[in-house]
C-alpha cells in the first residue's frame, strides 16, 4: 500500500480537493499512460474517529486502484458538524496494482505472485483462461454484493458481454479465484508468522488461524490437498513467496519451526 497525507493548517495551505484530484488524474493518464475512458471515479463520504469528509475511489478495468479521503469536518453526536481547523488528505493506493496496470496482464496476481503462481498452477494442473479474464476484469466491479440487487442477473449481463455462457464464465472465474485466494493467504501467513504471530483462538492470532483454515478448506474442497503435497506443499508455496519478495525484502531468515506451526 502506498500512502500520502497532506496537512493544511490555517496559516499554511498546501493543496486540497481540486488539486489532489487533478494530480491523481495526471498521474494515471500522463504518468501511467492509462486511457481516461478506462478510469472510473466514484464519490462517497468517509467517516471515522469523529471526523468525516468526501472521498473519491478510482477504478481501472474493474479494480480499485486507490482511494482519497478529504477530512474536513468534525462530527458530533447530534448529527451536526463543523469545519476542522486542519484539513487533511489521506490517500492510499495499491502498489501491486500499479505494476499490474503497467504490465497489462489480465489480473494483478500474475505479476504479484510470479514464482508462486507458476508453481501452484503447474502443481495443481490448473490453467487460467486469460482471454475470459481480460474481458471479465473491467466488468468485475459490477459484482458488488453490497450494491447489486440481483446478482444472478448481473452475472448474466456480464456473460453476454464476455460472450460465454454464465456457467462457463463462473467455472473459469471460480477456479482461478480459488488459486488467487490460496496465493494471497499463504503469502500473508508466511509474512506474519515470520514476524512472530502464531495461530490461536484470540486477538490477532485468531486471524492467523482463520486464514490457515481457509487455505485448508480451499485445498480440500477442490481436491487439491494431495496434489499440492499437504503441509509440505504449503511450505513450498511460502518458499516461492520468499523468492518473489526477495528483491524487496532480501533474504528471509530461516524459521525452523514454520512447518510445525502450519
Amino acid at each position: 500500500m502506498m500512502g500520502l497525507q497532506v496537512f493544511n493548517y490555517p496559516d499554511k495551505y498546501v493543496f486540497f480537493k481540486e488539486e489532489m484530484v487533478e494530480f491523481i488524474h495526471r498521474w494515471l493518464t500522463e504518468g501511467l499512460k492509462i486511457d481516461p475512458d478506462e478510469i472510473t471515479y466514484l464519490e462517497d463520504v468517509w467517516a471515522g474517529g469523529g471526523n468525516c469528509g468526501p472521498s473519491i475511489e478510482f477504478f481501472i478495468r474493474g479494480m480499485e486502484v486507490g482511494n482519497i479521503v478529504f477530512m474536513q469536518y468534525k462530527t458530533f453526536h447530534d448529527g451536526t458538524r463543523e469545519d476542522l481547523p486542519i484539513k487533511i488528505i489521506d490517500f492510499g493506493g495499491g502498489l501491486e496494482r500499479v505494476s499490474w496496470l503497467l504490465n497489462g496482464k489480465p489480473t494483478s496476481y500474475i505479476d504479484t505472485f510470479k514464482n508462486a503462481f507458476d508453481w501452484v498452477t503447474k502443481k495443481l494442473e490448473v490453467s487460467v483462461n486469460n482471454d475470459i479474464w481480460s474481458k471479465f476484469g473491467p466488468l468485475s466491479c459490477q459484482l458488488d454484493i453490497d450494491e447489486v440487487e440481483d446478482l444472478e442477473k448481473t452475472w448474466g449481463d456480464i456473460a453476454k458481454k464476455v460472450e460465454v455462457e454464465v456457467s462457463s464464465l463462473k467455472e473459469a472465474i471460480t477456479e482461478a479465484r480459488e488459486v488467487y485466494i490460496l496465493l494471497d493467504h499463504t503469502r500473508t501467513l508466511m509474512m506474519i508468522i515470520q514476524d512472530g504471530s502464531l495461530p490461536s483462538n484470540s486477538g490477532g492470532g485468531g486471524n492467523v488461524r482463520n486464514m490457515l483454515r481457509r487455505v485448508f478448506s480451499i485445498l480440500k474442497k477442490n481436491g487439491w490437498w494431495d496434489k499440492i503435497g499437504g503441509v509440505d506443499g504449503i511450505c513450498s508455496i511460502c518458499d516461492c513467496h520468499k523468492e518473489d519478495l526477495g528483491p524487496i525484502y532480501g533474504k528471509f531468515p530461516e524459521y525452523k519451526s514454520f512447518k510445525d506451526i502450519i
